[in-house]
């Protein structure tokens, strides 16, 4: 089994901010939600946790660490998209900035790359040999464009389906033998 734990409720969430490599908080809110997804993981079987060193991740981590008693290994690779111009700003203030690139954005979906910053196909880039050499019984905690980079380079999601996979902060999603079994929605 995988799990794959999208962090809880940041400030830059909680304020409508598209923010991936800026490194933020979790909100009262989000540390609630992180405090309940680790109970999730009470009873079941976890030997390794895997988290991006974003504050907002390692923080969620931080709380399944502490009940399961295994320790959290960091990984840049797993840090959520950079959206280059468009970092840490608001739909508004990027419409305002640059309508023609939000346009792209709308059109070309998981496949644009943000000007000056990421795109999904890098992420995948980054992620695919550390996904190559995880483990059974691996939590990964990271972001929502790494899960669903996840999801895309396993094979799971594709151009057609990837927006199907409604990933809220602090849902989990469960692979079995790298195959899709649920999403868990515990807030």
């Amino acid at each position: 089994m995988l799990y794959l734990l999208r962090h809880g409720e940041s400030t830059a969430n909680l304020n409508k901010r598209y923010c991936g490599i800026t490194d933020v908080e979790l909100s009262p809110l989000g540390k609630k939600q992180a405090k309940k997804a680790a109970l999730f993981f009470e009873g079941v079987n976890i030997s390794n946790i895997y988290s991006s060193p974003l504050k907002r991740a390692f923080e969620t981590a931080k709380e399944v660490s502490e009940i399961k008693g295994v320790g959290i290994k960091t990984n840049i690779c797993l840090k959520e998209v950079n959206f280059g111009e468009f970092e840490n700003k608001t739909w508004d203030e990027m419409v305002l900035q640059n309508k023609s690139e939000t346009d792209n954005w709308i059109n070309l979906k998981h496949k644009y790359k943000f000007p000056n910053g990421e795109g999904y196909d890098d992420i995948i880039n980054r992620i695919c040999y550390f996904l190559d050499n995880i483990e059974d019984n691996s939590l990964i905690v990271s972001h929502f464009g790494v899960i669903q980079s996840i999801l895309l380079y396993y094979k799971i999601a594709d151009d057609n389906n990837i927006w199907d996979f409604h990933i809220s902060n602090c849902d989990i999603v469960v692979l079995n033998n790298k195959k899709f079994e649920r999403i868990v929605k515990l807030t």
